[in-house]
């Protein structure tokens, strides 16, 4: 016969004391789950997890995937400034994978960004040289264009204007 066991918040001590938290991690993991509207629960798990590089990272997702609303909320702003290294092999591979693509994203976006910068002031340089007054709402939009095939077009017709009209539609 098989009995179940059944554990509620009534069966469950409120760990609320970061020290006691880490001294029974699983414990405070329990406490957190039944406890989650007291404040001070989730603060001591954060605080007691926050340094168990071993196993901290399985201990804050687990206890993301069960907190909703406004206690998961809180539970991400407590351990967005956590830095776990992950252990498992699976975990490590596809963490560095994510991170790779992400600065490499970024790169990219960074590259294409200084581009648009560079042919911006090229298309402002070459109005100036030409002596086109370059009114404050144009230079804006210069400025703030990232398409760099209007830069681009800008710049072919800057080259060969005598009127701020003949660049700009």
């Amino acid at each position: 016969m098989i009995t179940p066991i059944v554990v509620g918040p009534n069966l469950v001590p409120v760990i609320d004391d970061a020290d006691v938290a880490a001294s029974s991690r699983e414990l405070a993991m329990l406490s957190a789950m039944a406890h989650y509207a007291v404040p001070e629960v989730l603060e001591a798990l954060a605080a007691a997890i926050a340094t168990d590089f071993e196993h901290g990272h399985v201990y804050s997702e687990l206890i993301w995937a069960v907190l909703s609303g406004a206690a998961r909320a809180k539970w991400e702003r407590l351990v967005t400034a956590t830095t776990w290294e992950y252990q498992s092999p699976f975990a490590r591979k596809y963490y560095g994978e994510g991170k790779a693509e992400g600065k490499a994203e970024g790169k990219a976006e960074g590259k294409a960004e200084g581009k648009a910068e560079e042919a911006a002031a090229g298309v402002l340089t070459v109005l100036r040289a030409r002596g086109i007054d370059v009114p404050d709402t144009i230079r804006d939009r210069v400025q703030h264009c990232e398409d760099l095939d209007t830069l681009e077009m800008w710049l072919s017709r800057a080259a060969t204007a005598e009127a701020i009209g003949d660049v700009f539609d």
